[in-house]
Formats: C-alpha cells, structure tokens, sequence
C-alpha cells in the first residue's frame, strides 16, 4: 500500500512538472485552430456601395494599369499600353511618367506608395531592347536601372524591394525601409509562360496545371498562394510549392482584393473586339465564384483594389471608374 501511494505521488509531480510545456502546447494548438476557422468557416463576401466615374484632366482613352497604396492615385496608359501616369482619383489630376512605348505594362509600385518602376520597349535593327526606370512619386525624379537589355522581364516588386532581370544578371535592389514581416524577400514573374519565384537568391519555377502558358500571375499578400490565369481556361490558386487549392472558373485579369477574394473580369467577345464584361470576385471561404456587377450597358474591365473597400477599374470605352464596396 505504502509503495502505491508512493507511485502516485511521483506520477502526480510529474504531471504537475510538465503542466506549463502541456498548457502551452495546447494554447498554440488552439490558437491555431481559432485562425483556421476563421480563414475557413468565415469567408468575406463583397457587395457593391456606389460607382464614381473619374475624370483626368487630359481627355482620351486610358487603361487602369496598377494603383499606388495609400494613395489615392491610380496608375493609367494610353492605348497599346505606350505611356505611363498618375491619376488623382479626387481631382482628375494627372502626372506624366513616361511617354515611352510600352511603359504602361505591367508598372511595379513599392510599398510605401514612392516607387514606381516600368520597363519601355525599342527595337534596334529588329531585335527588341528594353530599359527599365525607377520613378520617384514624391520628388518626380527619375532613375535608369536597366539601359537597353535584352531578355528584360518587367519589374517585380516585393514590399520596397524590387526584382530586375535580364539575359544577362539577376539582381535586387532594395527601394525603402525594409519590412519587418519580411515581405521584401520573395518575388514572382513570368519566365517562358511559367510562375517563377525567387526567394533569397534562389529560383522555383513551377507549372502546377502541367505545360502550358501561365499569366497574370500574383502572390497573395500574405506570401502563403500564387493566382494565375492558365491557358486563357481560366483561373487558379496554388501554394508556393505548386498544389493547386483552388478553381476559380471563368476570371480573367484576376487581382487579389485580399488574402480571402480575388477580383477578376468575365469577359465575352465576337473574336475581334469584346462585347461584354462583368466584375466577378472569388470568396477563397465559400469556394465560390460570385458576380460583382450587371451592366449591359457598360464592359468593366481590369480591376484593382484601391484600398480595403475600393475597387478600380476602366471600361472598353477608356474610361476610369472607382467603386466603393462594403465588406462583409
């Protein structure tokens, strides 16, 4: 009897001695579980305030190419995407970056809302050259980091870093204040029509829907998911390893308004010029494929978030709007 009690006595301090290390085992463990069900079992859904058309100053037919965080300006090209500027969404206002071809494809902008970089195309004796610039926001100052490469991909940008590469070299330069979440490290581009990421120096190109051609490709802004557009078949998510989470159908030019809904366009077409588009959004928590707007009389197109509750957009027409939606 003696012995017995004895064993319980030493069972009880053992557990007494490892109740911090299981407490806390089951704190992370429950922690983890409440962000789970949030990201899973709550899922954010869209639903449309009001539509401002915007008004540059400078009349003519413009494509949304970007926004700048924390800005309120937009980023507009003109047609063939040649050009590139800023566009005041309060005033109209508009500031010339570039007049150059093809600068209004695919601008990165830093962070912190000062940056922007673009690359402009040439051909010298036939064989395509391209230069790629930074652009200051503040001062309007403006800087060659590329002079006439060959094989120049367009600038990618992560927090206030930015990705250039050519035939010839790899490199990044950082453009700002470095991240304390560490966003300024992993960096994804098209490479021969596949998602590539870099990540402290090394390369992962991936082809998660087998060979193919992949565009619009973007990480979610947490890091964790890459969309993209495969075959013009429509769109998808994957994790950074190349499995594919998601279908998300019919969504072409798709955006991530936030780490749970990706905006994009549904867009028809007579196989010359297109006759409809709708906004459509993407709730990662529903699995579901909703449609944001019905207008016959008006094809929405290219939609950035501006902002938590903004979405912009242009139209077939060349005209720029910004849409106030309510988050839920």
């Amino acid at each position: 009897m003696r012995q017995q009690c004895k064993y319980l006595y030493m069972v009880r301090v053992r557990i007494i001695i490892f109740r911090p290390a299981i407490l806390k085992d089951m704190r992370s463990v429950l922690l983890l579980s409440i962000f789970l069900l949030t990201i899973q079992v709550y899922p954010q859904t869209l639903r449309v305030r009001s539509v401002k058309r915007i008004l540059p100053e400078e009349t003519g037919s413009y494509l949304l190419t970007g926004v700048v965080p924390g800005s309120g300006q937009l980023l507009v090209a003109g047609e063939g995407y040649n050009g590139l500027s800023l566009l005041e969404t309060r005033r109209g206002r508009m500031t010339e970056i570039s007049n150059e071809p093809g600068a209004g494809y695919e601008p990165a902008v830093t962070a912190d809302g000062r940056k922007v970089f673009y690359r402009s195309d040439n051909f010298n004796d036939n064989v395509k050259v391209s230069s790629v610039y930074a652009y200051d926001i503040p001062t309007g100052g403006k800087e060659l980091l590329v002079d006439r490469g060959r094989g120049v991909i367009s600038p990618a940008v992560a927090g206030n870093s930015v990705l250039l590469k050519t035939d010839s070299e790899t490199r990044v330069e950082q453009r700002g204040v470095t991240l304390k979440s560490g966003g300024d490290r992993t960096f994804l581009v098209i490479e021969e029509m596949l998602p590539v990421l870099y990540h402290n120096g090394e390369r992962k190109a991936l082809s998660p829907n087998g060979e193919g051609f992949y565009i619009w490709a973007s990480l979610s802004p947490d890091g964790t998911m890459i969309l993209y557009n495969y075959q013009g078949r429509g769109s998808f998510i994957c994790d950074t390893d190349g499995k594919i989470i998601h279908d998300l159908g019919k969504i072409n030019a798709p955006r991530w308004f936030n780490d749970r809904i990706v905006i994009g366009m549904d867009d028809k077409d007579d196989g010359h010029m297109i006759t409809s588009s709708e906004l459509v959004y993407y709730s990662l928590g529903d699995r579901k494929r909703i449609i944001l707007t019905s207008t016959p009389d008006r094809s929405e197109m290219f939609p950035f978030a501006s902002g938590s509750r903004k979405i912009a957009f242009c139209t077939d027409k060349g005209d720029i709007y910004l849409m106030k939606v309510r988050v839920r």
